[in-house]
Formats: C-alpha cells, structure tokens, sequence
C-alpha cells in the first residue's frame, strides 16, 4: 500500500507540473551526497533515485560548483523563443520525449567538456514542460 501511495504521490507531482503550463523563473537546488551523485533539492514523495541528475547534468553541476560546497543554486527561465538574458547561459533544445527526458546543446558554456545534457521527465513536474530553450545563471549562496 505505500508503494500505491508514493506512486500516487509523485503522478500528482508530475500532472501538477504538467498542468501549471511551466510558466516563469525558477531558483532550483541541487545537492551532491557523498558518493557524487547530485540531486535537484524539492519536495518529492516518490523514489529519489528520480530526482538524480545524470547523463551531463551532473556533470554541468560539478562545472558550476566551482566552491566545492556540494550544493549549486541555480536561476532558470525556460521560454519557447531565443531571448538575450544578461548573465545566463543558453541551453538549446535537441529532442524531446514526454517520457525519456529532452537533450539540450550545452556549448554555450565556455570551458564545459560536455556539448550535450539531458534532463529527465522529473522537468515536466518542476517546469511543466520540456522547453525549446534554458538560460540558466549560476546564482551565488551566502552561508
């Protein structure tokens, strides 16, 4: 009964994120544990094994957390149009699937070995859809 719950719960979370239209900006959280895996920081029922970034995501978090702090808070305006945002870096669809996840072009970002990542469909529940592109600014946290 609680693997119903929990799975209920985490559908509720992908159809409310779904049905929001993604529309705005976004401050995400992420946290890397100790054995290296990064995860976005949220509310979230279901298996956390869901909310682990992976395929180059991970990766762009370890580029980002330039302080070795483990954590990586970032600003996010997804849009359907090319934009010119100060201070952000541009993520350019590649694909999409509603449920394998979406590939962005990640050269914009000087010195990041990777020229691709993918997000998973956990975005769908945090920004609503797969958008055309992200311009994400690394903001910096006070401790």
């Amino acid at each position: 009964m609680t693997d119903f719950i929990n799975n209920f719960r985490a559908i509720h979370h992908f159809v409310k994120g779904i049905l929001s239209n993604g529309r705005g900006e976004y401050t995400l959280t992420f946290v890397q544990d100790p054995d290296d895996r990064w995860y976005i920081d949220m509310p979230w029922d279901g298996n956390r094994d869901n909310l682990e970034m992976v395929a180059g995501a991970d990766d762009l978090l370890t580029y980002l957390d330039t302080e070795g702090r483990h954590r990586v808070t970032i600003h996010v305006i997804p849009s359907e149009t090319p934009l010119q945002v100060d201070g952000h870096t541009e993520l350019r669809q590649l694909d999409k699937s509603l449920t394998g996840g979406s590939h962005y072009d990640a050269t914009n970002f000087v010195g990041f070995r990777m020229t691709r990542i993918w997000v998973c469909p956990v975005t769908l529940c945090v920004l609503g859809r797969y958008p055309k592109y992200l311009y994400i600014k690394k903001l910096e946290e006070r401790i």
